[in-house]
């Protein structure tokens, strides 16, 4: 088990301990009936063992009964737990910083609701912000599990060829097939991206998440994509190079009809359009900012085989940082994934996420001179199935003849 893997099972304990010693001091007295505490009690033991099972182990395979109704659910009440602890330490000190504004502990529940005095004891304000907290893991689990997204994004380029005008490129990324997402999932959203109808199918990395060998589960709903004009190629993103063999993983994703490209380029022989796919360099740090290539991308994959002239000439990498290479390089279009859109966003500022504090590329549509960047919000979640106002999204990209401009919309 990584090093990783080792603090996020530790943080997991730390939170269950303090949700159970909070439980002890202050909420059980709020709530008289046993079966409540039953109830709690139980459901913390289940969540306990999965993440055990989950984390600790890594041999859970994502077996769709289990997965929807045991490993999901426990994360998402254990996330409610986590962010409760963060909240509760906030109130806590803002306890001692602001005492004014808090009175003495509750006798009982029905008190929090029709106190005379607006102010809360610092008990109500953390069973308060207990109830928000689970309120908000279940709210970011529903997101997770609904539809996606649609983002449809017309890319105008004045020296487009003309046999590329109009081209249809469905984009999808961070399946995180595994931990992430299970055969269901998988098979419902390359079903809706076969429905948009593409020309040209990309996928930029955390295809898997967990081992390698699921990638033998893509076979089946991978046929929906057979008919696609121009194929399907992909990266690899740095939760595919964590499993044990990335190799095999590329090879096998290669035989069902999705070329994994890595660090490497493909001349489309039935179109003048060029792909140029890049591996990620596989570093983990807690928001991702150790990338050696962040700022270098090496264009070695064309200096053998160059883009012959007139090509349109698109970047495939799972990450978004690069751009300036790219436009350096040529390239009209760099499409990328990685961040989950933040996964965590506040609304109506969808650019304002956490992955804000990795990278300034976290969603959407950036330009560089002639080059446009795409990233995509990822279809799953990394860690935990839980999103907040990040949907999950699936891109369809419409190649035009024009002035260079990109314009964007969402629809479900």
């Amino acid at each position: 088990m990584t090093p990783f893997r080792l603090a996020l099972l530790a943080y997991m304990v730390l939170a269950q301990l303090v949700a159970w010693l909070c439980w002890k001091k202050w909420l059980k007295s709020l709530l008289a009936r046993s079966i409540v505490k039953t109830v709690y009690i139980v459901v913390n033991m289940v969540t306990a063992l999965a993440i055990v099972q989950m984390y600790a182990l890594e041999l859970i395979p994502p077996d769709r009964f289990l997965w929807a109704y045991l490993y999901r659910p426990s994360l998402t009440w254990f996330f409610g737990h986590a962010m409760w602890l963060g909240l509760a330490f906030i109130i806590w000190l803002g306890s001692m910083a602001f005492r004014p504004f808090f009175s003495g502990p509750p006798k009982g529940l029905p008190q929090l609701f029709r106190a005379k005095k607006w102010r809360l004891s610092v008990s109500q304000a953390v069973l308060m912000a207990w109830l928000f907290a689970l309120g908000a893991s279940f709210y970011g689990y529903w997101v997770q599990q609904g539809p996606a997204n649609v983002r449809r994004i017309a890319i105008s380029a004045p020296d487009l060829p003309p046999e590329l005008d109009g081209l249809r490129i469905v984009h999808l990324s961070d399946f995180h097939y595994g931990l992430g997402s299970d055969y269901r999932d998988l098979s419902r959203r390359l079903a809706q991206a076969a429905d948009l109808r593409p020309d040209l199918v990309i996928f930029t990395g955390d295809l898997l998440d967990s081992k390698s060998s699921l990638a033998r589960d893509w076979r089946e709903p991978l046929k929906v994509l057979d008919q696609t004009r121009f194929g399907s190629y992909g990266v690899l993103g740095n939760h595919d190079l964590y499993a044990d063999n990335p190799a095999e993983e590329a090879r096998v994703l290669t035989a069902l009809g999705v070329r994994i490209l890595r660090d490497e380029a493909v001349h489309l022989p039935e179109a003048p359009l060029t792909i140029v796919g890049f591996d990620d360099p596989g570093t983990r740090s807690v928001f991702y900012k150790s990338d050696p290539n962040a700022n270098s991308l090496d264009f070695k994959a064309l200096a053998g085989r160059p883009a012959p002239q007139g090509n349109f000439v698109m970047v495939v990498r799972h990450r978004p940082q690069g751009l300036a290479i790219a436009a350096q390089a040529g390239a009209q279009l760099y499409l990328a994934g990685h961040t989950h859109g933040g996964q965590f966003q506040f609304p109506w500022i969808p650019r304002l996420n956490l992955m804000t504090f990795s990278t300034p590329y976290t969603q959407g549509i950036y330009r560089l001179g002639q080059t446009a960047l795409v990233i995509s919000n990822g279809l799953a979640s990394a860690g935990l199935p839980f999103r907040l106002w990040a949907w999950p999204e699936i891109g369809l990209i419409t190649l035009t003849k024009g002035p260079s401009r990109a314009t964007t919309s969402l629809s479900r």
